[in-house]
């Protein structure tokens, strides 16, 4: 992937066609989004697509790459938010999903598109980490015993309600809910409202 540069021409280039590989892999799904189709879409000459990224791979990557920002924004407003601590992973745990919802919502691809994450695994995996990690540490400080093995419990139930459900509205709620269910019993009388 080509890293943001000084030149902002250069920058707006890029963006624009990180912005259009992803309307068209929404529109066609990634297998039929080519190069061509991506120069077309962004509004740039073939050379000026292929001077920024090697091949259609490499957009995605990119594609991937602004997605983690905006789920790791997410995230993080949602870890950093008011509450116990049951509210701020549901809110941060929703918020991440509901970012993946918001951008494949109304995708006749969608399931093409979710499927195809095994291709940019460690960039994905390395967040999951750090999420997993948070959770578990603002679990542990809330006094929840096992707070690694609840983390994952939630985690894991969080990721099944985003595939389960469509829509970022329904999802938001049900994984808020989840997230209420499962960590307040397990720290009844010492999680009211943690630090």
């Amino acid at each position: 992937m080509t890293e943001a540069t000084a030149d902002p021409r250069a920058n707006e280039k890029r963006r624009r066609i990180v912005e259009a590989a992803w309307r068209l892999a929404l529109r066609q799904g990634l297998r039929a989004t080519t190069m061509e189709a991506l120069a077309r879409e962004a509004g740039v000459a073939k050379g000026t697509l292929y001077a920024h990224f090697p091949d259609k791979d490499a957009v995605f990557d990119g594609v991937v790459a602004d997605l983690l920002v905006e789920l790791a924004a997410a995230f993080d407003r949602g870890m950093a938010g008011e509450g116990a601590v049951a509210e701020r992973i549901g809110a941060a745990l929703a918020g991440k999903y509901g970012v993946i919802a918001r951008a494949i919502e109304g995708s006749p691809h969608a399931g093409e598109i979710l499927d195809a994450h095994h291709r940019y695994a460690p960039r994905v995996a390395a967040f999951d980490r750090r999420a997993e990690d948070e959770v578990a540490a603002a679990l542990a400080k809330a006094g929840v015993d096992d707070s690694a093995a609840l983390a994952r419990v939630v985690i894991g139930a969080a990721g099944g309600v985003a595939r389960a459900l469509a829509g970022a509205e329904a999802t938001d709620r049900a994984i808020r809910l989840v997230c209420r269910r499962l960590i307040e019993p397990a720290g009844r009388g010492s999680i009211a409202h943690d630090a």
